[in-house]
């Protein structure tokens, strides 16, 4: 039963490992800045007004 408690821990620590890693390289290989020197802000988001 250990053995299992091994292979999975093992298992688990490389895919955490992969996405960060491919997670790392999409944020770095983006070609547009998300927050440049023309950055106005995000839109602008109104709640429905409750009807009485």
């Amino acid at each position: 039963m250990p053995t299992n408690w091994k292979v999975l821990m093992v298992v688990i620590t490389v895919s955490l490992v992969a996405s960060v890693v491919i997670g790392s390289y999409r944020l770095v290989s983006t070609p547009v800045e998300l927050f440049g020197a023309n950055f106005e802000g995000l839109p602008k988001s109104e709640f429905p007004r409750e009807q009485p």
